[in-house]
């Protein structure tokens, strides 16, 4: 197996980065053939380089990382900036890291090239090289070298935050939904996690989450689609932010169809975390009310 150079040649995606029209061909395929609407749409609002990386080169990674001592799981990036980056439309380069064979908990982190072929969109070589030993900068393993395991609710702090009215205007309205990992070890949620609105009573309302997931400015912390993307890692400490937007006026032909629930309800496993909510949300008449969720990533700007 070729090496490659001791630093990945990064460059900015954009431009002349582009896939060809056979690669962009085949990710729409693949992409079209994901039956949940909700996943597609979820897959659709990633980044061009992660439907590459994805899409045309993971299965063609599974050989050479056996043959460096993966196991079955391996991530094509980590939980730091640019970790996957679009070279050409012949050439993909990042980080990751795999679950070792030989005990099936160690992690190992590695930087690989994607080599593609831009007029049929298969791939000509996969090359990767470890990392052990290069410190925890490929790593999205917690410190002991163990696989994160699922966050559970009570080591999470939940808060909402409506950045001074950022998101007001137009009869919409919105509120920026935080999570902090509070507990001592790196732990891991699903991207879109379940939100739920409850009244003061605690009753649930018949508050929806559309089917079609927003997108946010791009992070390295994708959305989570089953056998697509992998979760968001919140080391100790660390916080992950989406947006909640919904319509808050009476716009629907006066149909005074509106809810103000008290509660947000964030549902992790079996067990939740309650945020005191004060927005309005609205709906036609015999309809239920409807929101808007990004995936949850690393801080930015409200939009």
């Amino acid at each position: 197996m070729a090496c490659l150079l001791s630093t990945p040649v990064f460059a900015a995606e954009g431009g002349e980065n582009q896939p060809s029209k056979a690669e962009m061909a085949s990710i729409n395929r693949q992409i079209a053939a994901i039956q949940n609407p909700q996943d597609r749409a979820a897959v659709q609002n990633q980044s061009l380089v992660w439907k590459v990386t994805t899409f045309l080169c993971q299965n063609a990674a599974r050989a050479p990382l056996t043959h460096l001592g993966s196991d079955d799981r391996f991530f094509l990036q980590d939980d730091q900036p640019n970790s996957q980056v679009l070279v050409s439309s012949s050439l993909v380069q990042g980080r990751g890291q795999f679950r070792q064979a030989a005990d099936g908990i160690s992690w190992t982190p590695f930087q690989w090239s994607c080599h593609l072929d831009p007029a049929t969109g298969s791939v000509k070589s996969f090359e990767a090289t470890s990392l052990a030993g290069a410190g925890a900068a490929g790593a999205s393993a917690s410190a002991t070298g163990h696989a994160p395991a699922d966050c559970q609710v009570r080591n999470l702090h939940v808060t909402l935050d409506d950045r001074n009215g950022a998101f007001d205007g137009m009869s919409q309205s919105g509120t920026v939904l935080t999570v902090r990992n509070t507990g001592a070890e790196a732990c891991t949620l699903p991207p879109v996690p379940l939100v739920q609105f409850e009244d003061g009573r605690g009753h649930k309302l018949s508050v929806v989450r559309r089917s079609a997931v927003r997108a946010r400015q791009p992070g390295p912390h994708g959305v989570k689609v089953t056998q697509h993307v992998v979760p968001v890692l919140l080391e100790p400490g660390a916080v992950r932010e989406a947006t909640l937007h919904w319509v808050s006026g009476e716009v629907f032909d006066d149909s005074h169809n509106c809810v103000q629930p008290t509660w947000l309800v964030l549902k992790v496993g079996q067990g939740e975390q309650r945020a005191a909510f004060k927005g309005h949300l609205c709906a036609p008449a015999g309809a239920h009310q409807v929101f808007d969720q990004s995936a949850l990533q690393a801080h930015t700007d409200a939009q």
